[in-house]
């Protein structure tokens, strides 16, 4: 029997660093760019898309993102979509990739920019807004207006999908 105790004891350690360190899925991260604050965090899978929704500082016209992750966490800016060509905005298409111009808008797709992570910095402009799997989150929400913000996917561990996320209730259901 005193063998059996050490066993069942190193079982449930074993158990519990598995559930401490294991990484299980992936998270979609916004995050202050100065420290390690996590703002924001929704769990995303492969071929999940988000969209980055802003108003050009420029052309003071709306520009919208559109990203899909891979398997391996990677983020790629698959569309892009504006009013006016202006500083920051492509005028040519990647290879592969088509213009569409409809109703005073221009749309490109079948782009695949590999970006791994990216820095925004929060517009005191309304409209700046993350959407990913169906909730729209308003930048200047979690941070005050010129605030760095990095956005990236990461592995989540498994005990943190038993945590509690920061700022969930200002998510907006769109």
């Amino acid at each position: 029997m005193r063998i059996q105790r050490p066993a069942i004891l190193l079982i449930a350690v074993g158990i519990v660093l598995l559930i401490v360190f294991l990484p299980t899925g992936l998270v979609l991260k916004v995050e202050e760019m100065r420290s390690p604050a996590c703002l924001y965090q929704v769990p995303v899978r492969e071929g999940d898309e988000f969209t980055l929704e802003f108003i050009h500082s420029v052309q003071r016209t709306p520009v919208k993102e559109v990203f899909r992750i891979d398997g391996k966490g990677s983020i790629y800016l698959i569309e892009t979509e504006y009013q006016s060509f202006g500083a920051g905005l492509p005028t040519m298409p990647d290879v592969g990739a088509e213009v569409e111009v409809e109703g005073g808008k221009i749309r490109i797709t079948g782009m695949r920019r590999k970006i791994d992570q990216f820095l925004v910095a929060v517009s005191p402009v309304p409209g700046h807004a993350l959407t990913v799997g169906g909730e729209k989150v308003e930048l200047a929400s979690l941070a005050q207006p010129g605030t760095g913000l990095l956005i990236r996917v990461a592995r989540e561990r498994l005990l943190a999908a038993f945590v509690g996320r920061r700022y969930e209730w200002t998510r907006k259901r769109i």
